[in-house]
């Protein structure tokens, strides 16, 4: 029998698949996740109907017995369900920014901390509740609303359910992660007259069901925590960096005093990780991928997106000189403050070069995260080496030794499709008594060599 971890991701869905008794991971399988247009200017949203479906598909491709799933993937986002667990709306991602819009006057990120003195990060679920209420882009069959994570799994067991792991719970927003309870001022202040019951804490690798067809099914943990699971087997010696869309520095630890500039983050019972979390790593590069090749193209030269990021390898390698150029990487905001914008300085006569803004840039994205690792650093003391996950560090050699310029320690590259996804299905095979959490870390040391 196999274990089956799905992670929802912002741009793909990916099953992964974990055969213990072969002791092997499965080649993984995606398929896309379109952005869905709505019409509104600052929505990013995709369709809840078509993931469903792309998750079945996927399903459907298994000819092993399954014996358990967990779902995974981006968090903070909110869809809305009818009664029946349908939904009734898009999915409003974590990269949606509805709550930077004003109605009369004020947008809904301040408006909320002005009344309640929470200040939620753009893309947070409560916050994006609390805007369509102002904006009156609540469905008028809506009985409730959850994050695609839960709203898959409910699927999956055919019920709305009213739990989810706490990893899953703390990206909706004012959620403290020590008491796993919501803050109930923000509660009133966001469901107004409505009624303000919401998702309740489940307990670490606790099933929320079954399949038709007899699959247990896990409650749906965060991709931050599933990755970490699936990718660090010495937890409180290994920083995990994740580079992706965005950017992310997990650090484990029983200590819950966490540096105001990171996220103190519930971990399946075991302790809690000191996150950093930027809103672009990946997306940076890919910002400065666009630059480069509009400035081709006007010239009258097609190129291929692929030759434009062979051609940024290539200058980078040969021509790109550390510390140069300065770019600051936070070209669409950070999550304390979405307002921020990026820029390039220690411009001189003759460093405005293709291969400086390239190296510029990757230390930039580097940068961002280990500056995370000083502000814990009484966690990041303890580090004794890096495991760096994302196609970004499997695909480029110029993020490899960025993230050794940064943090000077020894550097691992998790040569697995999907972290996440790996961490997922190891869930499950604890949450179903296949392997104990100390035979987990074993399976990860063996399988990942961290």
């Amino acid at each position: 029998m196999v274990h089956i971890g799905l992670d929802i991701g912002t741009t793909h869905i990916v099953m992964t698949v974990l055969d213990l008794e072969q002791g092997r991971l499965l080649p993984a399988i995606s398929l896309a996740n379109p952005q869905f247009q709505t019409g509104e200017p600052y929505a990013h949203a995709q369709d809840p109907h078509a993931i469903e479906q792309a998750v079945r598909t996927l399903l459907g491709t298994i000819s092993s017995p399954i014996a358990s799933i967990c779902v995974t993937g981006q968090v903070h986002g909110i869809l809305y369900h009818d009664a029946s667990g349908s939904a009734v709306s898009p999915l409003y991602t974590w990269l949606d920014r509805r709550a930077m819009e004003k109605v009369d006057g004020i947008d809904s990120q301040q408006l909320l901390y002005e009344k309640t003195g929470a200040l939620l990060p753009s893309g947070y679920g409560l916050l994006a509740h609390y805007a369509n209420r102002r904006l009156n882009n609540v469905p008028p069959h809506a009985t409730g609303f959850c994050g695609i994570l839960e709203y898959i799994t409910g699927r999956l067991v055919g019920c709305v359910i009213e739990k989810s792991d706490p990893s899953c719970l703390g990206p909706f927003g004012s959620f403290d992660p020590i008491t796993s309870t919501f803050d109930e001022r923000v509660l009133t202040e966001v469901f107004g007259t409505q009624e303000k019951r919401f998702l309740l804490a489940s307990k670490p690798f606790e099933l929320a069901g079954y399949t038709s067809d007899g699959v247990a099914v896990t409650y749906p943990v965060g991709d931050n925590q599933a990755g970490f699971f699936g990718l660090v087997s010495d937890w409180p010696h290994s920083a995990l960096v994740s580079m992706g869309t965005s950017g992310q520095i997990s650090l484990f630890s029983t200590n819950t005093q966490c540096p105001s500039s990171m996220e103190l983050r519930p971990f399946l019972g075991q302790g809690y990780l000191h996150v950093g979390a930027t809103l672009t790593a990946g997306k940076a590069y890919e910002t400065v991928h666009h630059f480069i090749a509009s400035i081709i193209r006007s010239a009258g030269v097609e190129i291929s997106d692929e030759a434009v990021f062979d051609l940024m390898k290539r200058e980078g390698s040969a021509n790109g000189i550390p510390g140069s150029l300065t770019v600051d990487t936070r070209f669409n905001g950070s999550r304390k403050n979405p307002n921020v914008r990026g820029a390039i300085s220690s411009i001189q006569m003759d460093n405005l070069t293709l291969g400086n803004l390239v190296v510029g840039t990757i230390d930039g994205i580097v940068a961002e995260l280990y500056q995370f690792g000083l502000d814990s650093r009484q966690v990041f003391q303890q580090i004794e080496r890096v495991v760096a996950t994302g196609s970004s560090v499997r695909k480029n050699p110029l993020f490899v030794e960025a993230l050794h310029r940064n943090f000077k320690l020894p550097t691992t590259i998790a040569q697995v499709d999907d972290g996440a996804g790996f961490g997922a299905a190891l869930i499950g095979a604890v949450a179903t008594g296949a392997l104990s959490i100390p035979q987990a870390k074993s399976v990860v040391g063996s399988m990942i060599g961290s």
